[in-house]
């Protein structure tokens, strides 16, 4: 049975106040910094075992700011830069804390920052120097800085105000569609097809529209010829992922006769365009294919 236009409209007003409601509702200051402490000290703990030492306390952990948090250990303690990268990384990703963050060691006794290192998720970029190096013991103040008004900030209350909204439209929308279906006539109509959306792919640096035949990095454009496009298309579809010769030789498949050597040679010039960021690789895999690879 369908529900008649005037009780749809009511229902979408009901949900449009509890939209309102849920993202006026301020999540606890309270709560969340607790929260956020308690990840901190999660984080210097770990720390703390990935050094060898499972017997010293972190220190009492110290908001510096809004989005700042310093964590301090009782012992002097080195440390691996890859594994501190790690326990921080997992522990805020784990903990959906705001997913771009600047963390920086700092000597307490010269005050200067001996390491650090960024994420910035947003931007689909990461600065992470030095990795692989072990530091020297000192008594290090590890400082995390969140930025300011990120996305990963929203809570729960705005989800469900997004969510109420969006179903509160859907059934606005439904219910004009059925009160122009009692006041007008049936007619076989087709609605023209709404614009398909290509989505861009992220290749390292690069980004990649299926719908174009170039690569762009920063300001630049690669123009692709029509082989190199159709190759990028499929091993960016299947990124990280073997693609058999077989289904790359299939762009060819117009031209009647697939030359040996042809697949290979473009395959090559692809490299050649990918060459500027150095963690994309266009790695053959023996008897098998090539992978489009980014580390």
């Amino acid at each position: 049975m369908m529900l008649k236009p005037r009780l749809l409209f009511i229902s979408a007003i009901l949900l449009i106040v509890t939209a309102v409601v849920a993202c006026l509702k301020p999540e606890s200051d309270t709560f969340a910094t607790g929260k956020e402490a308690v990840v901190m000290r999660s984080i210097g703990h770990q720390i703390l075992l990935s050094s060898g030492d499972s017997t010293s306390r972190v220190l009492p952990v110290s908001k510096i700011n809004d989005h700042e948090y310093q964590i301090q250990f009782e012992r002097a303690l080195i440390f691996k830069t890859d594994s501190v990268m790690k326990i921080i990384r997992q522990a805020i990703t784990a903990n959906h804390l705001p997913p771009d963050y600047v963390v920086n060691f700092v000597d307490s006794l010269s005050n200067q920052v001996v390491y650090g290192f960024a994420v910035l998720k947003t931007e689909q970029n990461q600065v992470m120097p030095c990795k692989g190096r072990t530091q020297p013991r000192a008594n290090y103040l590890v400082h995390i800085t969140f930025r300011k008004n990120s996305t990963g900030m929203l809570n729960k209350n705005y989800i469900v105000g997004a969510g109420s909204g969006l179903a509160a439209l859907i059934l606005i929308f439904s219910g004009l569609g059925l009160n122009r279906g009692e006041h007008k006539p049936s007619a076989n109509l087709v609605s023209p097809a709404l614009p398909t959306v290509t989505p861009v792919i992220y290749i390292g640096r690069y980004w990649f529209n299926p719908a174009h035949p170039y690569l762009e990095l920063k300001e630049e454009k690669i123009k692709l010829s029509d082989k190199e496009f159709k190759l990028l298309s499929i091993l960016a579809r299947h990124l990280n992922t073997v693609v058999d010769r077989s289904d790359l030789q299939k762009v060819w498949e117009d031209d009647g006769v697939i030359v040996g050597r042809s697949l290979d040679m473009f395959i090559s010039k692809l490299r050649k365009k990918l060459d500027q960021d150095p963690s994309v690789r266009l790695i053959n895999v023996h008897g098998k294919g090539y992978k489009l690879e980014t580390t």
